[in-house]
């Protein structure tokens, strides 16, 4: 599969070969599912929790006698039935995260690689590594590609580079990914997806053929 090349500046240079080793494998929608709910799961902060009758406070005494009143018994105002009770099967806190197998993983995101290459929807750029923030060349790069107005954009660069990432931050049209830490979800969820040749290498060193 091929891919056309741009400069730092967003010009053309030249159409070429992606590694077979990412670009020629099986395409696996059950792996995508896996990854991706356990992604969305990973999320979740599962903080949500309500008391039962042992946690609210109160309700040490009986509100009345057993008998004579001429009112329905009630052992303690903690009981689900009054209001400021405790909750009976309410949610309670707990940890949805889970993991895949990082064969899943992988094949998962070659699949998303493979698939977005063969819609031809990705690009490769120079290695880019900027001295100063700047939001202004970053939106001209991508629209110097042919990635103005034309919806999200996944932005994956080799490494953390805070002039970089800050610098495209402010885009709303553009995902920062970095290719050492590579969601499914991230280069899914996007119409365009742009990688740096760095990030290439790294994404071939880690999700290549025979690893």
């Amino acid at each position: 599969m091929k891919a056309q090349k741009y400069s730092k500046e967003g010009k053309l240079l030249s159409e070429i070969e992606l590694p077979a080793a990412l670009f020629e494998s099986k395409y696996s929608s059950g792996a995508i599912y896996d990854a991706i709910k356990a992604e969305n799961a990973n999320l979740r902060s599962g903080n949500h929790h309500t008391k039962t009758r042992s946690e609210v406070s109160g309700g040490g005494k009986k509100p009345w006698s057993q008998k004579g009143t001429g009112r329905a018994r009630q052992g303690s105002i903690r009981a689900p039935q009054w209001v400021g009770g405790g909750t009976v099967h309410g949610p309670r806190k707990r940890d949805y995260s889970y993991n895949v197998s990082p064969k899943v993983k992988r094949r998962a995101v070659l699949s998303v690689l493979n698939k977005k290459a063969q819609d031809a929807v990705i690009k490769v750029v120079e290695d880019l590594d900027p001295k100063e923030f700047s939001t202004k060349a970053f939106a001209t790069l991508f629209s110097n590609i042919g990635l103005k107005n034309t919806g999200v954009i996944g932005f994956v660069v080799g490494g953390e580079n805070d002039f970089l990432k800050k610098s495209v931050r402010n885009i709303p049209t553009v995902k920062y990914i970095n290719s050492k830490r590579i969601a499914v979800r991230d280069i899914l969820y996007n119409r365009n997806l742009v990688i740096t040749e760095a990030a290439l290498g790294e994404i071939l060193k880690h999700y290549g053929e025979g690893k």
